[in-house]
């Protein structure tokens, strides 16, 4: 069975930690637990996009970050 890249550990754009996203890998996936605002999510994909394209992934303690600051 092949692993999609988004599963295989990678740096986080915004601090350079490396993780693994377990989004729609069948496991349940740090990122799920956030509320994020509409404002905070386009932040995350201004740090993803030139990375990832469409993919936007962030190191939990990124979110957790992005989060205090968005309320």
């Amino acid at each position: 069975m092949r692993i999609p890249d988004k599963h295989l550990p990678h740096a986080c754009p915004r601090c350079g930690r490396l993780f693994t996203c377990r989004a729609n890998s069948g496991l349940k996936c740090d990122c799920m637990g956030f509320t994020l605002s509409p404002a905070t999510l386009q932040r995350i994909r201004e740090y993803t996009e030139l990375t990832f394209g469409d993919y936007t992934c962030l190191y939990v303690a990124c979110l957790q970050e992005l989060q205090q600051e968005s309320e």
